[in-house]
């Protein structure tokens, strides 16, 4: 039996295993840090695969790309979240040509003699190029880097471990470690499948992908996929839902005291514009300052009435998308029949509650904490719901956006959103702003690239607390 197929079924073994026993971690894998990766030397048929269809998991193949990254003179490698990356190694290595025919090859040296090494529990980079190792230091969810045309490229690193936010912020960032990417690809490896790493805005090659959509054993995990199938994937999301507990702590408790009004302030009229949510005679007001911003709390509400004849039911998937300034908090509440009029009797496990300074956000299945990464990459927020209605109705979310691309993925059930009709309320903290992307691209079903507004959005609807 060859190491290739060998590894498919230490994987398979690890998921059965874990699907008894439930642990915790979905399937870490240890990682040794005093020898070679022997467990990936073998060859493997790979295939490139975007964010919407795959998730890159324990290995997988990044390129640079000429117009995102050495254009841009920058590129990232982001992971999420803290709690299962505790290791993510990035290995520079000789561009193979793999396709189809021709499988990717691995052997036991091609981490060992370059490579860059993140602990980011203990704040730790172990580097090597040109046969020295270094250690250096880095605290963030992402690896910075700087590349110029001949694709030299630079490591941001700290000489020093910050031991609060304080030396953080005072600490300069040092340069010194440099990479020669030229005619490299990346390999990169993590210690879970539930660490999700990303080189934003370019296609990948997961090592495992192909082998785990081909298994027929159903041990693995299903996967939402770019066209509203569900597949076998090595990836799965972290368990929100407790046997026999729902979502039952109201963290916005609070509004049930206020009133809740639609009617008009003054001469000015409600509307959901981008900003601020008002316009008076006709004319957008000027929101340059904070005075033009909203001070209580809004809400955008939609009402959504699909078409009942779709074109390939069992292969699109509905999507949309908000974008986000300036909140400190923000709840969905997406229902069949409730209105805000009747909010007061609310379904908390109809609502997503999003803290955006404190750092969580709450899914609709329990009343479990879940870790956003840092405020400037939390401006865009897009879940993509299969239009089958199936037993099994899984929404994904995506979060975070750099180069215009989504950084991360969520699962989580909400039954609402998978019907024909339901509402949807946005309900913002005061001066925050969401409106809806309505750009081609993202407001229609995929399969169906010409039709605008297929989810048959109503016109937005204002309100607010008072």
């Amino acid at each position: 039996m060859s190491k290739a197929s060998l590894i498919f079924k230490v994987c398979g073994l690890l998921l059965t295993a874990l699907s008894v026993g439930g642990a915790e971690n979905g399937g870490d894998l240890v990682i040794p840090t005093d020898q070679p990766l022997s467990m990936l030397h073998g060859e493997y048929n790979v295939d490139y695969k975007d964010m919407y269809q795959y998730r890159p998991t324990w290995a997988s193949i990044w390129k640079l790309d000429d117009k995102l990254d050495l254009l841009n003179g920058k590129f990232y490698i982001s992971l999420w979240p803290p709690k299962y990356c505790h290791a993510v190694y990035v290995c520079p290595f000789k561009k193979q040509e793999f396709s189809a025919n021709s499988n990717f090859k691995t052997d036991e040296e091609i981490c060992e003699n370059e490579y860059i090494k993140y602990y980011p529990h203990i704040k730790k980079l172990l580097l090597k190029s040109n046969g020295q190792e270094v250690s250096k230091f880095w605290v963030k969810n992402r690896l910075q880097f700087d590349i110029d045309m001949s694709k030299k490229a630079t490591l941001h690193t700290l000489t020093t471990e910050p031991e609060n936010h304080g030396e953080l912020m005072e600490a300069s960032i040092d340069k010194t470690f440099q990479l020669d990417l030229n005619g490299k690809d990346l390999l990169i490896l993590t210690n879970s499948r539930m660490c999700q790493v990303n080189k934003p805005g370019v296609w990948f090659y997961p090592i495992f992908g192909l082998g785990v959509l081909a298994d027929s054993s159903n041990v693995y995990p299903k996967w939402l996929e770019s066209k509203g199938k569900y597949v076998n994937t090595d990836y799965l999301p972290p368990v929100k839902a407790i046997p026999g507990h729902t979502k039952q702590i109201d963290l916005l408790s609070y509004l049930k005291e206020k009133k809740w009004a639609d009617g008009k302030i003054g001469n000015l009229q409600k509307a959901c514009q981008p900003k601020a949510g008002w316009k008076a005679s006709g004319r957008k007001k000027d929101l340059s300052s904070d005075q033009a911003t909203f001070k209580d709390v809004s809400v955008n509400s939609f009402e959504v009435n699909l078409d009942m004849a779709q074109p390939d039911p069992d292969t699109s998937i509905r999507t949309f998308s908000f974008n986000v300034e300036r909140c400190h908090w923000f709840r969905i509440w997406i229902t069949e029949t409730g209105t805000m009029a009747n909010y007061n009797n609310m379904k908390l496990e109809e609502t997503i509650d999003f803290f955006i300074n404190e750092g969580f956000y709450i899914s609709p299945e329990s009343d479990n904490a879940i870790p956003l990464p840092g405020v400037t990459e939390l401006t865009k927020f897009t879940f993509r719901v299969p239009h089958s209605q199936t037993t099994d109705q899984i929404i994904d979310m995506m979060y975070g956006e750099l180069q215009g691309r989504p950084l991360y993925h969520d699962q989580f059930k909400l039954d609402a959103a998978t019907k024909n009709r339901f509402n949807i309320h946005i309900i913002k903290s005061p001066a925050c702003e969401i409106n809806m992307d309505s750009r081609a691209d993202i407001w229609k079903d995929v399969d169906q690239s010409g039709r605008i507004n297929h989810w048959k959005f109503g016109v937005c609807k204002f309100s607010y607390f008072k």
